[in-house]
């Protein structure tokens, strides 16, 4: 699925070991500048760490720039603390963004069954792959669903339509309405190569997304499309954090992880066989972003999977916890991943990468004091979970 991708990071290997400890800057016109292992040098004096950070600095403005909180000057500090909590700003907007959609969302949330992948695609129906804001595929779902709609569809001599989703959007609504979630954003390509996307829908007309979809339906194939059989998973239950404490104090459960994202081509984590780990190990899995797994369930006393829609922070701080949550993040396509990550460091959540994040040792040393660490290895990560948690205890 990844293969193009895997050609890419392939041809930057040979320049990646600089770039991936945050030693490149292009600032000012003095440059662009590096510490490429031969030089110790750079015009304007600035040394390693500082140009580290100042290119962390300047992934957490991208971060707070999606929420609108960007604070002016943050590429000039150069103290770890102060950047963390910087990066903290947008915990509070998440929180108000996440209960906004979910006041809007949740009187049609109910407990099913949800395709994930390809299979979620149906040939012999009109598919329009929506990647607009929630409310937007929302919006999406109730005209399809008008009389206007209806009739144009059955003209068409289509079985119905089929909204699906990807990306931030998909998990979101795959939870909250029960639509197909076809993966992340890297699966696009794959979709549309099946010839079963009739129409990719928005920020535009609902109207206009539909009638290119009725175009596109009367000249593909129809059920001739192949797709692989979908995978069904378990979502729709409210996060019950009252239940999860009381199974934490009960000893049901051994405490609680969040899966924070979609998996990276670039993570080495064996992703469902370390879900399947952590819940064998008596951890109950909150999975939000664009992927599901087995063992997905609706009940929040016992081990196992609920998936729990976007990654927002917002629908985890602040919301009780009796056991602090261990934050997983196998990779971060965005800024606003890795702002998300720091922002939860700085609230004192212990927090596991699966991918390096681009900065000096040094760096990456106070990160792990702090309670953020990297683990490369996937069957190491139970175990630095149990770490991580031993510490919170002493």
């Amino acid at each position: 699925m990844y293969e193009k991708i895997f050609d890419g990071i392939r041809e930057q290997a040979h320049v990646r070991d600089e770039l991936r400890m945050g030693l490149v800057c292009d600032a000012c016109d003095l440059g662009p500048c590096t510490f490429d292992g031969s030089t110790s040098r750079v015009p304007c004096g600035i040394t390693p760490d500082e140009m580290a950070m100042k290119n962390l600095a300047e992934k957490i403005a991208e971060g707070l720039g999606e929420y609108k909180t960007y604070k002016r000057h943050i590429t000039m500090i150069y103290d770890l603390e102060s950047l963390l909590k910087a990066a903290a700003r947008m915990v509070y907007v998440s929180r108000s963004y996440s209960d906004e959609i979910d006041g809007l969302l949740a009187p049609y949330r109910t407990v099913r069954t949800v395709p994930f992948g390809l299979g979620g695609l149906h040939p012999e129906a009109v598919n329009i792959c929506a990647v607009s804001s929630p409310q937007g595929i929302h919006d999406l779902i109730e005209f399809t669903r008008t009389t206007e709609a209806a009739e144009s569809i059955e003209r068409a001599g289509a079985h119905g339509v089929n909204i699906v989703s990807l990306g931030y959007p998909g998990a979101e609504l795959a939870y909250q309405r029960g639509i197909p979630c076809i993966g992340n954003y890297l699966i696009l390509d794959n979709a549309l190569a099946t010839g079963c996307i009739d129409a990719i829908h928005t920020f535009g007309s609902e109207r206009a997304s539909l009638e290119e979809a009725l175009k596109h339906f009367a000249s593909r194939k129809g059920p001739k499309c192949e797709l692989p059989a979908p995978e069904l998973h378990t979502t729709g239950a409210t996060l019950d954090v009252a239940t999860i404490n009381r199974a934490y104090e009960q000893g049901d459960i051994e405490g609680v992880v969040v899966l924070f994202g979609a998996a990276s081509p670039t993570c080495s984590w064996h992703m469902e066989g370390l879900v399947t780990d952590l819940v064998e190990h008596g951890y109950l899995v909150l999975v939000t972003g664009a992927h599901m797994y087995e063992g997905s369930t609706s009940t929040m006393n016992a081990p196992g999977v609920a998936h729990i829609g976007f990654c927002e922070i917002g629908k985890i701080h602040g919301r009780g916890f009796a056991p602090t949550p261990i934050v997983l993040v196998p990779g971060w396509k965005n800024a606003k991943i890795l702002t998300s990550a720091l922002a939860l460091v700085h609230h004192g959540y212990p927090v596991i990468t699966g991918v390096r994040i681009p900065v000096t040792p040094s760096i990456e040393e106070k990160l792990a004091e702090k309670g953020c660490i990297t683990e490369l290895d996937g069957e190491r990560v139970v175990e630095r979970i149990s770490e991580l948690q031993s510490h919170q205890v002493g």
